[in-house]
């Protein structure tokens, strides 16, 4: 009995170790989840900064890197609401801008036991003929109507009064929807033209506008540009009858300020007093962030911008905060004694700075394996760009804030520089875009920066060589056209690409295969030896040793031989656009001018020919090419992070440029598979769109829209597209292609008898339309 009460004591106790240890690691798994989700908080608001609050356009003793580079480490420690708060403060303070900060939780909302009972605005002459205006109790202005009729009726009043006061402080913390309505009935009352005999010009407010992202390196054809906007407000003109009233506007915390305010104080025509703390965001436009643990920031997002250009903010007097209530409040006291005296000196101003557009992102590329703190960052600069810039965010199939939260840690946990290298390139893959990918000295060792003299594509499921960038070498060496490729260097080839699509950004699954084997299965370091074992035409499995050479890279245009422009049986024109340049567009059109048909080639990358070639193949004008959609973000995202609201994104259509040289009416068609891409695609939209040329062929890529890049730490830059395209009838182009309207796709046989299959559909196509008509 005693050795079985033993051995149950054991279970027990090796029962309770056994949950403790389950209680540790999910206690471990949610701390660990919970400081995710600070950092994700924290990527959201560190983006909203860097891109719409003003400063960081042209102040640049503000390293907005280094502030969150200080508070990562804050944020990984803080277990508490209170802590994850003070971290955001530290980094928000950085910009020394008091209308960027932390909120305070907002005190429960409990009426003022002196508030009267009678609906605001409420307004009455005191012995002085002070004219006070009380407008405290935000609730009742959702009362338009009733709101109207009383300040209509102060309206009349006002001749009589030798000075205005407007007490505009809240009585209690006014709700999102109270917010703004005391200064929006003012505004709208039409109450300022009653105070002035002169006309006013008020201050604009400027904001950061975009026209696409910009890119970090280079140049694009895209013309992305930053800057900002200035959004004007109407100036004040005096209604007939008007006197020069003397005006105070008396603001509190949490309370509205009329734009009048603002063009009365600068000419001297009304003050502005504060009770207790104050900041710009009385006067400009704000944004309040959400975090997690109920945590919430208020960051700036426009500036204010007077007429002499000058800029800011600043009351006429500031009276420390009192309990004190009623006409015994020194604040209430004040104002109405500043209003008796009607003499008010403007606030001095300083002039703006004017510089539009932030510099560049700082590289860091000395950091080929950064800190952890920087690798974050660069998950966060990647994020950031491609949720307010990238225009395919809706194709992406995927949760853009949950990518963010998957590589915060990947990031942190990358071992060595490669490790971090290829965890950036990964990420990037998750929007989906064949123009996505990452470059870098380490990516460009690790997947080599130099080739085999071979041409592979996937044919079959196989990757077979299809051509040779230098077909001495590739002889010399005992290549031949159709050999299928068993092994590189050893590694299964099926293998070596199913590696290389992990790191593939792509749109389409013939895309990431075209990628993976086209551009990485035969590449290697400069100058070292690739052995590659091969089955030829009789399935003989040999071995193939070939050097590689930076000079053997494939190239995207003039990958076919034979005449770029010839006649095929049955008088059929074949232009390879490949090769087709725009001074000989005029030379094809003559030369094919008795030709039934023509047979376009746009397998590869064509040489900006389009737009030459379309409009000559229709007689109608106005005709709309494509429509492009570039995302230009005018305001953070919205608390789920999603940002495509149709006032910030910019629709228009492209049309087909004019020409007055001569059309030509045959039938056209367009080759097409995975190698046509970008401009290759907007070539196709552009003669689907002249003449309804059909396409012959397989899917192509789909991925279009100019490129552009942005940085990220360890001198990684990272491309995508950087506006949509699509079909000129609004179809979907990206994620999808152009898909063939006869499906063709070449054979290992077909290669290995050196037929080009699907030119010779195209001819048999056209044939048999020609006999059919």
């Amino acid at each position: 009995m005693k050795v079985l009460l033993r051995l149950m004591r054991g279970v027990a106790g090796l029962i309770l170790i056994f949950f403790s240890v389950l209680v540790a690691v999910a206690q471990q798994q949610g701390e660990e989840s919970a400081r995710i989700d600070r950092l994700v908080g924290l990527a959201k608001l560190w983006a909203a900064v860097k891109y719409f609050h003003p400063y960081l356009s042209y102040r640049g003793n503000i390293d907005w890197d280094a502030a969150l580079i200080k508070v990562i480490p804050k944020v990984d420690a803080a277990r508490t609401s209170a802590e994850y708060s003070a971290a955001v403060e530290s980094m928000l303070s950085e910009l020394g801008d008091p209308v960027t900060h932390v909120l305070n939780v907002p005190e429960p909302r409990t009426a003022s036991s002196s508030q009267s009972t009678e609906r605001q605005p409420t307004f009455q002459k005191n012995a002085a003929g002070v004219m006070v205006v009380t407008m405290t109790n935000y609730a009742d202005f959702q009362d338009f109507v009733g709101t109207e009729e009383k300040l209509e009726a102060l309206k009349k009043e006002l001749p009589t009064a030798r000075a205005v006061v407007f007490d505009l402080r809240p009585a209690v913390t006014p709700s999102e929807s109270e917010q703004g309505m005391a200064s929006y009935d003012i505004s709208d009352s039409g109450l300022a033209g009653e105070l002035t005999t002169a006309s006013l010009d008020m201050p604009g407010e400027r904001r950061r506008m975009y026209l696409g992202y910009a890119p970090q390196d280079g140049t694009t054809s895209g013309s992305y540009s930053s800057g900002f906007y200035l959004e004007g407000r109407q100036p004040v003109k005096p209604d007939s009858g008007a006197k020069d009233i003397p005006v105070v506007f008396l603001i509190g915390i949490h309370a509205d300020l009329p734009d009048m305010a603002l063009g009365l104080q600068a000419s001297g025509k009304a003050a502005i007093v504060v009770e207790g703390t104050f900041n710009e965001g009385v006067a400009v436009s704000t944004q309040t962030v959400d975090l997690p643990d109920g945590v919430q920031a208020q960051i700036r997002l426009g500036e204010l911008v007077y007429g002499d250009g000058t800029s800011g903010f600043e009351p006429n007097l500031t009276v420390p905060a009192s309990s004190v209530k009623g006409e015994q409040n020194p604040a209430f006291q004040a104002a109405v004694q500043l209003a008796t005296t009607g003499k008010f000196s403007p606030p001095s101003r300083a002039r703006v700075l004017d510089r539009a557009a932030a510099p560049l992102d700082t590289t860091y590329a000395d950091m080929q394996y950064p800190p952890a703190e920087y690798r974050v960052l660069a998950a966060f600069r990647v994020w950031a760009v491609i949720n307010y810039f990238f225009p395919y965010k809706e194709y992406m199939g995927e949760d853009w804030n949950v990518v963010l939260r998957q590589f915060i840690p990947r990031m942190e946990g990358a071992k060595d520089a490669l490790d971090y290298n290829l965890t950036v390139a990964e990420m990037v893959t998750h929007i989906h875009d064949s123009h996505g990918s990452a470059r870098s000295p380490v990516l460009v060792k690790y997947f080599g920066d130099a080739s085999a003299p071979l041409r592979v594509r996937n044919i079959g499921g196989l990757p077979v060589i299809t051509g040779f960038t230098d077909t001495q070498a590739a002889k010399e060496a005992g290549f031949e056209i159709g050999d299928v490729i068993l092994k590189v260097d050893g590694e299964d080839a099926s293998q070596r690409i199913a590696v290389r699509m992990k790191y593939e950004a792509s749109s389409t699954p013939q895309s990431v295969m075209f990628y993976a084997t086209e551009r990485s299965l035969v590449r290697g370091p400069k100058d070292s030896n690739a052995i590659f074992t091969i089955r030829g035409l009789h399935d003989q499995v040999r071995e193939v040793k070939v050097a590689r050479k930076v000079e053997y890279m494939p190239k995207t245009q003039g990958d076919r031989s034979g005449d770029a422009l010839r006649v095929l049986p049955g008088n059929i024109g074949y232009a390879d656009l490949d090769r087709l340049t725009v001074p000989q567009v005029d030379e094809m059109f003559e030369k094919f001018k008795d030709c039934p048909a023509i047979i376009f080639d746009d397998r590869g990358y064509p040489q900006g020919t389009a737009w030459q070639i379309a409009p000559r193949l229709t007689d109608k004008t106005d005709v709309v090419g494509a429509m492009f959609k570039r995302r230009d973000p005018m305001s953070p995202d919205l608390p789920n992070g999603e940002l495509f609201n149709s006032e910030e994104v910019t629709t228009f259509l492209q049309r087909l440029p004019s020409s007055d040289k001569i059309r030509y009416h045959g039938r056209t068609v367009l080759l097409i598979d995975e190698r046509t891409i970008s401009q290759a695609e907007h070539t196709g939209l552009f003669f689907e769109a002249a003449n309804g040329t059909k396409f012959i062929g397989s899917p192509t890529q789909g991925a279009n829209g100019d490129v552009t890049n942005l940085s990220v730490p360890g001198g990684i830059y990272v491309r995508f597209s950087g506006q949509g395209v699509w079909h000129a009838d609004g179809r979907q182009l990206q994620r999808v292609g152009l898909q063939p309207d006869v499906e063709v796709h070449p054979t290992l046989a077909g290669i290995r008898a050196g037929k080009d299959e699907v030119l010779d559909k195209a001819v048999e196509y056209l044939q048999r339309s020609s006999q059919k008509q």
